[in-house]
């Protein structure tokens, strides 16, 4: 899994770099909020992509890591650090199930937009779990659509980008991490207005895949369509997704 991750996304990290999601200054904003970071914090972003909430974190805190597994995606990264002049941010070729840090490293941990893609989500936590100091705040943030909705995205997800494994609902979030010995805090569900083909963009999905995606979402019936809300914008598809925005602690 680890080389198809790098496979997949390698050839399009530039699109990420500028993806209308991952970049968007009010999603940023709050995750930052969600994040409550310190000046004095050490800070860590797990499969940072090409870097969007790391380098968000960078001016609220002492020293932020960014790590993944895609060098591309960091390439990109250190680009924009290099380019914001930010001395504060390192970058780390890494894997979420074996954090290459010592226990109990970080006062802030996040990660966004990608624990969907982890197949041992267990053994993810308890990383997060081990580096975190005592006391200390973890940000989830990843899809999370409800039921039956989940249902059609998951073909979706899977014909758009095969390294995606699985969105789990808020509940199934708050239990896995409170397995994980976590305390949740907090659990919103947010629901988003999905530009699909900007998302098919970020992929680079070929055209005639994009049109049969398209019409899986548009085909949805019963409660899957009435919380996905399929519609036609000026000819562009546009319809409902979710994420979970999550705040734990370890418990000191």
């Amino acid at each position: 899994m680890t080389e198809d991750v790098r496979a997949r996304f390698g050839p399009v990290a530039a699109n990420y770099a500028h993806a209308k999601f991952h970049s968007s200054p009010e999603g940023l904003r709050e995750v930052v909020e969600l994040a409550r970071p310190q000046l004095g914090d050490l800070a860590l972003d797990v499969a940072t992509g090409t870097g969007h909430v790391a380098l968000a974190l960078a001016p609220h805190v002492r020293r932020v890591y960014g790590l993944d597994l895609t060098r591309e995606m960091l390439d990109q990264a250190r680009r924009v650090t290099a380019e914001r002049d930010l001395m504060n941010v390192e970058w780390v070729i890494g894997d979420a199930v074996r954090l290459p840090f010592a226990d109990e490293t970080f006062d802030l941990y996040t990660v966004r937009a990608a624990p969907h893609h982890f197949l041992d989500v267990d053994h993810f936590l308890h990383e997060a779990y081990r580096v975190l100091r005592p006391g200390r705040h973890a940000v989830f943030v990843d899809c999370a659509p409800p039921m039956p909705a989940r249902d059609v995205l998951h073909e979706v997800e899977k014909r758009r980008d095969p390294s995606h494994v699985m969105s789990r609902t808020v509940e199934e979030w708050v239990e896995l991490l409170e397995h994980a010995g976590f305390v949740v805090d907090s659990a919103i569900p947010r629901e988003l207005d999905w530009d699909f083909e900007d998302w098919m963009r970020t992929m680079a999905v070929p055209a005639p895949m994009v049109a049969e995606l398209a019409e899986i979402v548009e085909s949805a019936e019963g409660e899957a369509r009435r919380q996905l809300r399929p519609e036609r914008r000026d000819g562009r598809l546009w319809h409902a997704y979710w994420h979970a925005l999550i705040r734990a602690e370890r418990p000191g």
